[in-house]
């Protein structure tokens, strides 16, 4: 099983200048398909955040009704050509409902789809696609910025399925995959050295322990906050991760596996440590001030502090307004 988030917000220009965010995202399980997608609209296109709506929406649905057929084609060429085809009707019906012209809605598109132990991997345009493999980072797919700097391929290009980056294969140790705009390359992908953030790592792991909608909360706190801070553009980001079924909260485990969730060494205080972490995220599912902690394990609130810093740093609980609230699944 596989778990889908998705976060896209508006650029710092494009609030300023009261343009929509133009960054869509969309993800679709059906049919046993998992599929997310992301298109960035393009900003000489005054209705390209409905080219990107639609594109997203259509590529999901077409993946998860014809993954089979695409998967098994041997031609590729001829499955680029259905699919840019494809992608022309969608978007020329949009344009008659709007009674402009298709090259309004111009946008970059991309996609991950995957059923049972196979995946299909599409890129038009700019933005970065990656995936995790045995723990490290890797980029499937670069941005691709056409014959010039400072321009893209778009849906609505003429020469698009010239550019159309189509990759099928199967799993293997393949446990998670990212789709970024360009906006969001800006902060987490080194284009020189073609590296990922090790960031985006450190999120895919904390879904080991936390739900996909603490995740999607984070994700849209730290683009709000953070990543919009790095670029004028939008910022949108779709991540794939698999499911770890062995854990079943943290309730579940001995008093050794909190040890090592928690990076406690073995020795006398152990027992006392665990005992207290265990006070702080039992009593935590609604919201409670330092000093509600601080009695609860009769420390003072400096004493305290230490054990709530190490849990904000983890990820097991969230800080908001003075209060603070567990988001680990405790059981």
């Amino acid at each position: 099983m596989w778990k889908i988030v998705q976060c896209a917000v508006q650029g710092r220009s494009h609030i300023k200048a009261d343009i929509p965010c133009q960054d869509k995202t969309f993800v679709l399980v059906k049919n046993e398909v998992y599929v997310m997608a992301l298109a960035d609209g393009a900003g000489s296109a005054k209705l390209s955040h409905f080219g990107a709506e639609c594109v997203t929406k259509f590529i999901c649905q077409e993946l998860s009704e014809n993954f089979d057929k695409l998967f098994d084609s041997d031609d590729g060429i001829a499955v680029k050509k259905e699919l840019t085809s494809k992608i022309w009707i969608a978007l020329d019906e949009i344009a008659r409902k709007y009674e402009s012209s298709i090259q309004e809605f111009a946008s970059t598109l991309m996609f991950v789809a995957v059923k049972d132990d196979r995946f299909i991997i599409a890129h038009l345009g700019d933005g970065v696609i990656g995936y995790t493999k045995n723990d490290e980072l890797k980029v499937a797919s670069e941005p691709d910025n056409g014959e010039f700097a400072n321009t893209t391929i778009f849906t609505t290009s003429k020469n698009s399925i010239m550019y159309f980056k189509l990759l099928k294969g199967t799993l293997g140790d393949i446990n998670g995959f990212i789709l970024m705009s360009d906006g969001t390359s800006a902060a987490l992908y080194n284009k020189s050295k073609k590296q990922l953030s090790n960031g985006i790592k450190k999120i895919m792991n904390l879904w080991k322990y936390v739900s996909s909608e603490h995740i999607e909360h984070m994700l849209n706190d730290s683009f709000n906050n953070v990543i919009r801070q790095t670029t004028t553009d939008d910022c949108s980001i779709c991540i794939m991760s698999l499911a770890n079924t062995e854990f079943q909260g943290y309730c579940a485990l001995d008093l050794q596996e909190k040890a090592k969730l928690l990076h406690i060494k073995s020795d006398k205080s152990l027992k006392r440590q665990i005992e207290r972490y265990d006070t702080i995220l039992t009593n935590l599912t609604d919201e409670k001030d330092l000093k509600y902690i601080s009695k609860l394990i009769h420390l003072k609130p400096k004493y305290t502090k230490k054990y709530v810093n190490k849990l904000l740093n983890f990820n097991f609980i969230q800080h908001y307004k003075g209060k603070y609230r567990s988001i680990i699944m405790i059981s």
